[in-house]
């Protein structure tokens, strides 16, 4: 148990947000395929259940792990905190319990159980952002050379609130609605405002600095995850109003961000099989990269398509919820292999 719990990376909490997402998308899909016939949408219902459990499950597990690890190992996790590139990484675990929020959300969960889930996802994104920011902004460590769309993740993560928070704000009442609000509309606008700074330093990487290659790979794809979820928040947020002329219009803004994702996807996937044939994508735990951010995608297209009655796109949500699902295959099937030979518990050099 020793051996995963101190060097534990906090990169972990990816695949949570991987299998979540993925669970998510896939119940998208299975009510778009209802229309089909229900011979097409159970057998994706039911592998959407599976992967809802599995979600639960890797949290509750990584979850314990992470806070035994913070009370036996705490040097170790300052330590990893205190890191230019790898302290990005913690803010996986809360944005975690966001994603997960939002896929309760969509299956019906009952908001009592969600509120608890999102609150301490949010006030925990909060708390990681400020810690991981702080450092790096009084930090001389982080160089060009360093940067990757990795750095996203603390900052711009915390555009994933209103996903769930929205609705939740909606429901509530007196002080607590206030509270939530407050709460959605500033991650949301500090998601942003992050998000355009931080854009505009990675592709200062990858215009002046050396290809993302090797283990970091996996992060080319995590442009695609504020693309997504920047408009996908902005659904939710509108659709509290009441106001449909609203919603129109962010429907159409959506589509634009829809886009700008899709026009990404192939710049990343050329990139990531340019690194493949050379030999410089080893596996790794950064894997489970890939995974959110194709299946915040396919949630986006699922959500335009349905908002502007297209007949096409639902077909291109489809392909990107199956793409979603062989990269979750390969994280996943990398990461049970390197468990049984103990490789993924190496620590980080």
């Amino acid at each position: 148990m020793e051996r995963f719990i101190r060097p534990m990376a906090p990169g972990w909490f990816a695949s949570v947000m991987g299998t979540a997402v993925t669970s998510l998308a896939l119940t998208l899909a299975s009510h778009a395929a209802a229309d089909a016939g229900p011979a097409l949408a159970a057998p994706v219902a039911l592998a959407a259940s599976a992967l809802h459990w599995l979600a639960i499950a890797m949290m509750s597990v990584l979850g314990i792990a992470a806070v035994y690890r913070l009370i036996r190992h705490g040097d170790a996790v300052m330590e990893q905190l205190r890191h230019p590139v790898e302290g990005s990484f913690y803010a996986t675990f809360p944005i975690a319990m966001l994603v997960m929020a939002a896929e309760w959300t969509i299956r019906g969960v009952s908001p009592t159980l969600i509120a608890p889930l999102w609150w301490t996802g949010a006030l925990g994104t909060f708390a990681v952002s400020y810690v991981v920011l702080f450092g790096l902004f009084t930090s001389e460590r982080l160089k060009l050379g360093m940067v990757t769309p990795a750095h996203f993740i603390p900052a711009v993560g915390l555009v994933v609130i209103p996903v769930a928070g929205a609705p939740l704000a909606a429901a509530s009442e007196g002080v607590l609605r206030e509270l939530a609000f407050a709460l959605n509309m500033t991650g949301f606008g500090a998601g942003v405002f992050m998000y355009v700074g931080l854009l505009a330093l990675t592709m200062a990487r990858h215009f002046l600095g050396a290809p993302v290659e090797g283990k970091m790979t996996p992060t080319l794809w995590v442009h695609l995850a504020p693309l997504s979820v920047i408009p996908l928040s902005m659904l939710a947020l509108l659709k509290t109003t009441g106001d449909a002329s609203l919603l129109r219009y962010g429907s159409l803004v959506a589509a634009a961000f829809l886009g700008a994702a899709l026009w990404w996807l192939v710049l990343a996937v050329s990139m990531t099989i340019r690194n493949r044939r050379q030999g410089k994508l080893p596996f790794a735990l950064s894997w489970w990269a890939f995974v959110f951010p194709i299946g915040a995608c396919s949630v986006l297209a699922f959500r335009v398509s349905e908002l502007l009655a297209l007949e096409v796109l639902p077909h291109v949500a489809g392909g990107l919820t199956l793409l979603a699902l062989f990269v979750w295959s390969a994280a996943a099937l990398g990461t049970a292999r390197g468990i049984r030979t103990g490789a993924i518990f190496a620590p980080a050099h």
